[in-house]
Parts: C-alpha cells; structure tokens; sequence
C-alpha cells in the first residue's frame, strides 16, 4: 500500500501539468456474456447472459504525446439468459490509462486499462434471494482498438476488450465477464 501511495505522489505534479485534457464517451455491447455465483455453500451455479449493454463517459489527462490517465464510470446493463429478471445496472468507477501510438495518417492504435470497485443495484423479479439486493466489490477492464482523427480536437474510436466485475455479500461471490465491443467520440480541449 505504501508503494502505491508514494507512485501516486509522484504522478500528481505530472498530471496536474499535464495541459491538454480528453473527454471521452463510449458505448459498449457485451458478447458471450457468462455469469457465475459461488456460494459459501453448495453448488456453483454458471450462465450465459443475454446482450450486455453499456455506456462509459470518461475524462482524462494527456501525459505527453502517447499517455493518458483519468477516471471513467462505467454503466452496464446486464441479464440473465432465462427467466423473468428484469435487466441489472452495474456501476463501475474506475482510475484509467491508455496509451496511443500513430499508425498511418490520422488512425492511431489504442490499448487501455481500467481498475476500481463496481457497484451492483437491486435487482426486481428471478428467485436468487439475497442475490437480488445491492452489491459491492471490485472490476476491471481492459481493450485494444483504433481510433481515426475526424478533425483536430475529435476523434472517433473503436475497441475490443474484456470486462469483469466480482461482488460480495450475502455468503455468495458473483462474477460477471463479457468481451465489449465498443464504438464513441473522444475530443481534446
């Protein structure tokens, strides 16, 4: 913990020069979607998920020509295959790097990764019990993709990435993973 504290404090007068600021905003579908619950005891259950939708605003700071730190929230939409439970939001804010580097032209290769906690709402309808109430726990997130330069300050991008999202409670761990596909616009200001 005293190492990440003190790479922190080196970071903070880097970013806070940084001069070139990025927002950004992605939407994401989620394919082959699985899910699975570990209770402290009994069986584990696992399942496919039907489409997995998502919406990730996202702001950070250009480090120089090829890196970028900031924060995202990620908002994710998730449900099971089979049965009547209505759709579920998972919330996931999380410290985020990405790294860019020319191509040709205006297209840039990009990799980004993203950490932090992830926030499960209630959930209305199925037969899960305490599986239904609100959760807590960690996520992480990483993608690679292209991004082209429409004019100066904005630019369209495309990445293929994993995703996942473990929460506690209610002597049970529930995983979710998905591989998102996502498409947005990003603008320097």
């Amino acid at each position: 913990m005293t190492r990440v504290i003190f790479a922190l404090m080196l970071l903070l007068p880097a970013y806070a020069a940084a001069d070139k600021t990025v927002g950004s905003m992605e939407f994401l579908l989620g394919m082959g979607s699985g899910f699975e619950a570990k209770p402290d005891s009994g069986p584990t259950f696992k399942g496919d998920m039907g489409a997995t939708l998502g919406i990730t605003p996202a702001i950070e700071k250009l480090m120089g020509s090829s890196v970028a730190v900031g924060g995202e929230w990620m908002f994710l939409w998730f449900n099971p295959d089979e049965g009547d439970a209505e759709s579920r939001l998972i919330m996931s804010p999380h410290l985020r790097a990405r790294m860019s580097f020319p191509i040709v032209n205006k297209v840039t290769a990009d990799a980004m990764i993203g950490i932090g906690p992830t926030f499960w709402t209630t959930q209305e309808g199925g037969d899960s019990g305490g599986m239904n109430d609100w959760r807590m726990g960690w996520s992480l997130r990483f993608g690679f993709g292209a991004s082209y330069a429409i004019n100066k300050g904005v630019a369209a991008f495309t990445q293929l990435g994993y995703y996942t999202s473990t929460s506690f409670g209610d002597d049970l761990e529930a995983n979710l993973n998905t591989v998102p596909l996502s498409v947005g616009l990003r603008s320097t200001f």
